[in-house]
């Protein structure tokens, strides 16, 4: 039987996909340009690798699942274009604590469609997250910029996409491999964005040599590394458990700030972020001890 890897992996993916917000903080270019260009950058990173291992699952892959794979690319791509213009308008805390409420809608979506009923433990966990949340987002309230409250709602919607996303994976991953299965949806969420870019009239040439280098930097440190960790480790694990884990990105966010920009924590930040991360542990500790999984 194949041995299924730690739950603790999900937190290393959680950082490397925390260091987006920094990354697209340095850029100037427009957000569906970062967003369509960090996709493209990571397909081709990825391209010969899948294609010599996993040629033949392209072929034997079933309808359903590639219908499938293409509306999850939709769904990231409706994440990237929503989560990455919040960051432009509005505090890196405030746009990575609203995009970190997904699990309420993964939790619902797998409620609904997959009747996974959350347990006990689970919800209490998924609890304490959110009360972290709430607590930060309490402390960036009153602000007077004006674009800071649509900047909020598309980290919302970010949200709501991204929960999408996450649940489809939990399904296909059940019968494609990470690799086959991200780059179908990495390829379908750049041809997407491109497409947004063209309708919308945003070019996507000429930029600086420095912005291109961070596009690649967020394809490879924080899609490759972070997402694509996420999409290996659905397999094993719940969508719910992977998307409560993420709730940590605005704790290792807010500390990247605080080293890079000099973006002090408040006292919401400090007190949310302690309730965050112990409901993310409370949750994997007892999610162990009730499969009896030892997962070192």
């Amino acid at each position: 039987m194949e041995k299924s890897p730690s739950k603790y992996w999900i937190l290393a993916g959680t950082f490397f996909t925390s260091l987006s917000s920094i990354i697209i903080r340095y850029s100037t270019a427009p957000a569906l340009v970062i967003s369509a260009y960090r996709m493209l950058f990571t397909c081709m990173m990825l391209l010969f690798p899948v294609m010599i291992k996993s040629r033949k699952e392209f072929q034997e892959i079933r309808k359903k699942d590639f219908i499938l794979c293409i509306l999850s690319g939709i769904f990231l791509a409706l994440h990237y274009a929503s989560w990455i213009s919040s960051i432009k308008m509005t505090t890196i805390a405030n746009s990575t604590v609203l995009v970190a409420c997904s699990p309420m809608f993964v939790a619902l979506a797998n409620f609904f469609f997959l009747k996974e009923k959350p347990s006990g433990r689970m919800v209490i966990g998924i609890a304490m997250s959110l009360t972290g949340t709430a607590i930060i987002a309490m402390g960036s309230a009153g602000s007077t910029q004006t674009s800071m409250m649509t900047g909020n709602i598309l980290a919302f919607l970010g949200a709501i996409f991204v929960a999408g996303y996450l649940v489809i994976g939990g399904i296909v991953r059940k019968n494609l491999s990470a690799g086959t299965y991200v780059f179908i949806v990495y390829s379908v969420s750049a041809v997407v964005l491109f497409a947004m870019c063209f309708l919308s009239s945003t070019p996507v040439y000429p930029y600086p040599v420095r912005e291109f280098a961070l596009f690649f930097a967020l394809a490879f440190f924080c899609s490759i590394l972070g997402h694509t960790v996420y999409n290996y480790l659905v397999k094993y694990f719940s969508s719910t458990l992977i998307s409560v884990s993420t709730l940590s990105e605005p704790i290792f966010a807010s500390i990247l700030a605080l080293i890079i920009f000099r973006e002090i924590p408040s006292v919401y930040t400090l007190a949310g972020g302690i309730i965050i991360i112990t409901g993310i542990f409370y949750y994997i500790i007892t999610q162990n001890k009730e499969s009896g999984i030892n997962n070192n």
